[in-house]
């Protein structure tokens, strides 16, 4: 019995493996990528909530990552699968007893961004359910995610690839000169989108001489992070000013708008800090990606 344990335990990983395979042929092949270019880790959590509304994190899982031991054999084009192995202190039971969901970031630089995420559901399987991932934020990524019953924890394992980035590279290699001239365009392109985007700064180009002064009497006015929560909140300041975020607790935060264009951190360190400018008036809500129930206000005037 234990033997035909562990051979069902192996067999899953290589059915998800294939199934992201029949998941590259499906899209035209756009996943082959060598096996050798390593993506930073990403980090990886269980929240309460769906993808549609993430809650807090209940569980941290081990970072996602491309496994580099060992010696690589076969196609150098076949599809590389980042994988993720944790053992949580949580009965399936108890997961599925209320929502719940697998969220991926992009790294832990820019942990505001997220790649992937799947609800908890569905049929378990002698103490086994595996939920698929779906693509987040136009990353590429998709994957499976597996939660198998170890007494009163839960072993989770990540299965994710990339599917975008594969293609990138591989349009990009044969029409390299002249993709030159052509990626100017864009180059320039998406900074003029950027300024679209942001009404603001249409207004900021009829000010321009009015800079100098502003800069004289531009203020840093600081906020801190303590016992998870942001103080002063409420915070007023002047157009021009900037807002300089400081965690003087022992885990990361972030100061992300709730508009994300706006500012975004990424994780705050301990001891570490984060400043943003506002050019614009108006009342700016934020929070922390890590900690949903910290919220904050920026009011510009």
């Amino acid at each position: 019995m234990a033997g035909a344990r562990r051979m069902r335990f192996l067999a899953a990983p290589l059915a998800i493996v294939l199934a992201l395979t029949m998941l590259s042929v499906a899209t035209g092949g756009q996943m082959a990528r060598a096996q050798e270019a390593a993506d930073a880790p990403h980090p990886a959590h269980i929240h309460t909530g769906s993808c549609a509304d993430l809650g807090e994190i209940v569980a941290p899982l081990t970072d996602v990552t491309l496994q580099t031991a060992g010696e690589a054999f076969g196609a150098a084009a076949a599809v590389p699968v980042e994988e993720s192995e944790t053992t949580v202190d949580l009965s399936l039971g108890d997961i599925l007893a209320a929502p719940h969901a697998v969220n991926i970031h992009q790294s832990a630089d820019a942990i505001q961004v997220y790649i992937a995420c799947g609800d908890i559901g569905g049929r378990v399987v002698d103490g086994q359910l595996s939920i698929g991932l779906q693509e987040l934020n136009g990353s590429g990524y998709y994957g499976v995610a597996t939660l198998t019953t170890e007494g009163d924890k839960t072993r989770v394992m990540v299965f994710l690839a990339d599917q975008s980035e594969a293609g990138g590279e591989q349009a990009a290699a044969a029409p390299t000169q002249a993709a030159a001239p052509t990626e100017a365009a864009p180059a320039t392109a998406a900074p003029e989108e950027t300024v679209a985007a942001e009404a603001p700064t249409a207004t900021e180009a009829p000010a321009a001489a009015e800079t100098p002064a502003a800069a004289a009497t531009a203020q840093d006015v600081p906020v801190d992070i303590r016992d998870f929560a942001f103080s002063p909140t409420p915070v007023e300041i002047a157009v021009g000013d900037t807002v300089t975020w400081t965690n003087q607790d022992q885990v990361p935060h972030t100061a992300t708008s709730d508009i994300r264009d706006v500012f975004q951190s990424g994780a705050i360190s301990p001891g570490s800090s984060f400043s943003h400018t506002f050019t614009t008036a108006g009342e700016f809500a934020y929070h922390c990606e890590f900690h949903p129930n910290m919220m904050g206000t920026v009011v510009v005037k």
